[in-house]
């Protein structure tokens, strides 16, 4: 990666950014295959370097960045790539900094294949594949800590700090708040209506009152943010992220780790700036189709998960109120109801009608489930076996200190 992350000199913390691109001005109307909220066009303004601009001023521990480059199809990943080369490339003076893209994606899925697993375990195709990448690069580099993070923020000067205070085979996994651009905690909230899933703004906020009434800094927590997470390298060594959930995988690790008997905890210091592009945001009844099979698969997961002997019991209601208040039994009876609040004739033809949609979301809870557990059952021995991959190791630091630019 740099001399920094070399296997004899790698910096014990890296902070993984993943970042997602899309077709630029000249093909608005490219393919897509892989969707995402706000992907940056080829062409257009990145927040990636207002991010590294604020991790230059970091205070506490030595780190490396690793960025992840995703594209929303395979045809823009080169293009994609090279971007975001460019983008670091002035930052190699503050920090050790390197990308992880699809070339160095077809390298790893050749040695994973070669260690005798399938190579699609590993991918940069969906978030939550984009996840796993977060943890399996820098455990290949022999890194102890991940601090993941999201491109459209910043943090201030002792964020660092205070995500290493804590992490540690004890506590593995710790996570913090967003602030919004006004250093506001809450979503903006309207009236009840009663329906979990058109209150969910509610309900998260709910949760966040509930972590900040709870006394101590480092509470126990039912919810986490993807963009401010921090994980040990023993707590990644034995849960993955679940690739077949489609967003939301941030609170599904959590619900991951504990099923095999891992607490997560949050510590109300450590907080980031959310800043996302003001475009950010689709159509209502699109973006509760998206919140329908989310939730309607994690209470399949749940229940399918009282089937495996290996896995702890979790109730919804350990997970109160958010997201708990969603995975009741009732959750595709709400469901239903607040897609047809939402339904209109066009948001109908292009996402498909209420009844299809919960069907559909129903069929996906029974079937993909356990398609998870067989990947959970196999991620460890993946790990084990790429972390003594030192070939590998090698070969993606040389490809890391590489410059495909002239």
């Amino acid at each position: 990666m740099t001399q920094n992350l070399h296997p004899q000199k790698r910096a014990n913390v890296v902070i993984v950014i993943p970042t997602y691109w899309t077709w630029g001005s000249k093909r608005l109307d490219g393919p897509v295959e892989t969707i995402y909220d706000h992907p940056t066009p080829l062409d257009g303004p990145s927040t990636l370097p207002r991010l590294l601009d604020s991790l230059a001023k970091l205070e506490g521990p030595p780190f490396g960045v690793l960025v992840l480059t995703a594209a929303v199809h395979p045809d823009l990943e080169d293009a994609a790539a090279q971007r975001v080369e460019a983008l670091i490339r002035p930052y190699r003076q503050h920090f050790p900094i390197a990308q992880f893209a699809a070339s160095d994606l077809r390298l790893l899925r050749g040695r994973v294949a070669a260690a005798g697993f399938d190579p699609a375990m590993v991918a940069l195709h969906n978030y939550a594949s984009v996840r796993n990448c977060q943890l399996i690069v820098p455990h290949l580099l022999g890194s102890q800590v991940v601090v993941a993070l999201d491109d459209d923020e910043v943090v201030e000067p002792n964020y660092l700090r205070i995500a290493t205070e804590f992490v540690s085979e004890e506590r593995p996994g710790i996570g913090g708040f967003y602030l919004d651009r006004h250093g506001g905690l809450l979503l903006p909230e309207g009236g009840p209506t009663g329906n979990p899933f058109l209150d969910k703004n509610i309900l998260m906020n709910q949760a966040t009152r509930a972590l900040q009434a709870t006394p101590g800094r480092l509470v126990s927590t039912p919810v986490v943010l993807g963009g401010n997470m921090v994980f040990h390298r023993s707590l990644w060594e034995r849960v993955s992220f679940d690739p077949y959930i489609t967003r939301g995988e941030d609170i599904d690790y959590l619900i991951n780790a504990c099923l095999q008997g891992l607490e997560f905890f949050f510590d109300k210091e450590l907080t980031i700036t959310h800043l996302p592009p003001e475009a950010y945001g689709s159509l209502p009844y699109a973006k509760l189709t998206q919140d329908v099979v989310r939730f309607i698969y994690e209470r399949g997961k749940l229940l399918a998960a009282q089937e495996q002997p290996e896995f702890a019991p979790l109730e919804p209601r350990a997970l109160d109120p958010y997201p708990g208040q969603l995975l009741r039994d009732d959750a595709p009876a709400w469901a239903l109801e607040a897609l047809q609040r939402l339904a209109t004739p066009e948001a109908v033809a292009r996402c498909g009608s209420p009844k299809e949609i919960v069907a559909a979301a129903e069929r996906r809870a029974h079937e993909a489930p356990p398609r998870y557990f067989e990947f959970a059952a196999r991620w460890p021995y993946l790990v084990e076996a790429i972390g003594q991959d030192t070939g590998l190791r090698d070969r993606l630091l040389a490809c890391f200190e590489s410059n495909p630019l002239p």
